[in-house]
């Protein structure tokens, strides 16, 4: 991975830096107890009980909506929480945050629900800077042109993000959702596009499910997982994302199966369906990557040990169809089907790496390109490929 692409992953994102400052202080109004009516709600209030809009909030200048209590519901009814798309006023992100569309400060038991947030810094946040909080949902939630992120999940434990969109955040580094130093959320059925970086972003997260979901055309990466161990990412799919479609960098014993990824768009040594730059005994499972403009799976660039690489289909790439790197240790490759890659089928570059029962057919090179004292696990096949050896360094039939 060239380092244009690896100095935009290690710093922390600016919501959990800079937004994230002084989670515990906001100024508002607060709204009584029992349902609110809309006509009780403008732009700013803090609200204590469930709560029901019947109109749009417009032009909102800072924050469009405080959750000021545990076990309460916002249904937003269809309607739009909008920001004037410009920087609070008067308000100093170093001693209060500021701007945000849906603000949950820390409470648990919180569901936000069924309408639309635009135009702020963040259009929903969940976070707290003591302890974590348990329990929120996101629910059937749209979030578009906001600045750095459409949703932000921080310091959760057992949240839901469902059937909801985070779209065309602008930042440089803006994502359609943030999740940071949470564990045990469900982000499931959801779609992510045009955010100028991540479609997904897990930093410091362990043990979630991100599945079902759709990235497409964002700028970097479809799903980013950094310094994220134990995570299920299943049955996603990744369109036309910049750089990589599913990118771990670092992480531990997490899985990545079942998803689809297509089209990795960018060049160079970019445009990489799955990648794993770093980490542990991850599994890279089942996945069908197609037109990647250059590699389709790739482990290793960093010191990895022990990942497991295993019976996914790759067609079309634009460099190898797999790829492990020098650096990747005891990799398993079992049972993948590398089809019509512009380079080698499968090129393997670290002799610890056990091969067995894959098949590459119609590669412009070789089906197999192994360096010597690889481990042969019996079972390859290799066909039809442009380079008439077929494979090195291994049996192939």
């Amino acid at each position: 991975m060239p380092a244009e692409l690896r100095r935009y992953t290690a710093p922390a994102t600016l919501i959990s830096a800079a937004v994230m400052v002084a989670l515990a202080v906001v100024g508002a109004t607060a709204v009584g107890d029992g349902r609110a009516r809309a006509s009780q709600v403008i732009c700013g209030d803090r609200i204590t009980a469930d709560t029901t809009l019947e109109q749009d909030l417009v032009n909102c200048p800072n924050h469009g909506i405080v959750i000021a209590a545990d076990g309460i519901t916002l249904d937003l009814n269809g309607h739009l929480v909008d920001g004037d798309g410009t920087p609070a006023a008067d308000c100093d992100q170093r001693k209060e945050p500021c701007d945000f569309g849906v603000f949950n400060d820390g409470h648990d038991g919180v569901t936000v629900m069924n309408g639309s947030v635009r135009e702020f810094a963040v259009g929903v946040l969940f976070g707290t800077l003591t302890g974590r909080a348990r329990d929120n949902r996101v629910l059937g939630v749209s979030a578009t042109r906001n600045q750095f992120a459409g949703l932000g999940i921080f310091s959760q434990v057992r949240g839901l993000v469902r059937n909801s969109s985070g779209n065309g955040s602008l930042d440089r580094e803006g994502s359609g959702l943030n999740l940071g130093d949470s564990h045990n959320v469900r982000i499931v059925n959801n779609s992510f596009r045009h955010n100028a970086h991540n479609g997904i972003r897990t930093a410091e997260s362990n043990r979630n499910v991100i599945q079902g979901n759709l990235t497409s055309r964002n700028g970097l990466f479809g799903i980013e997982l950094e310094m994220a161990d134990r995570n299920l990412v299943r049955r996603n799919r990744s369109v036309r994302d910049g750089a990589v479609g599913i990118y771990v960098a670092p992480g531990n014993r997490n899985v990545i199966a079942r998803n689809r990824v297509s089209h990795v768009r960018r060049g160079d040594e970019e445009g990489i369906g799955i990648e794993v730059d770093g980490g542990d005994h991850n599994v890279i499972a089942r996945n069908s990557v197609r037109g990647s403009r250059h590699t389709g799976i790739s482990v290793g660039f960093d010191v990895v040990v022990g990942n497991v690489v295993r019976r996914n289909h790759i067609r079309g790439a634009g460099g190898d169809g797999v790829h492990i790197d020098d650096k990747a240790r005891r990799t398993l490759v079992e049972g993948n089907h590398a089809f019509g890659a512009k380079d080698d089928g499968l090129d393997v570059n670290n002799s610890t790496t056990t091969l067995t029962h894959n098949e590459a057919r119609r590669n412009a090179d070789l089906g197999i390109e192994a360096v010597f004292g690889v481990i042969d696990g019996g079972g390859n096949i290799a066909r039809n490929n442009g380079d008439p050896r077929q494979c090195t360094n291994i049996f192939c039939s």
